[in-house]
């Protein structure tokens, strides 16, 4: 939750696109407030989620051959994404 606060994005957001999803029955400051809940539910719900199965990945991410091919796979990655950018 402190990256959401820190981050300029959120603010962006919060006070450009949230207004106009606002249901016009509510008064503003309740139909704020009520998406700005929303939204932190889902952050939440969305993290949660990421600690659960990275929890659970733990095992598998922690082996030595794993380290490895992911290590490798990144620097392939990196390598092509740095050809494609001085190519173009």
């Amino acid at each position: 939750m402190v990256s959401n606060v820190l981050n300029p994005k959120i603010a962006a957001f919060c006070t450009g696109l949230l207004p106009a999803l606002a249901p016009p029955q509510l008064p503003a400051a309740w139909a704020m407030a009520l998406l700005v809940l929303l939204h932190i539910a889902l952050t939440v719900v969305w993290l949660g989620s990421c600690v659960a199965l990275l929890s659970k990945a733990r095992r598998v991410l922690e082996k030595p051959q794993t380290r490895r091919a992911l290590g490798r796979t990144t620097g392939v990655v990196l390598i092509g994404l740095g050809l494609a950018v001085a190519a173009g």
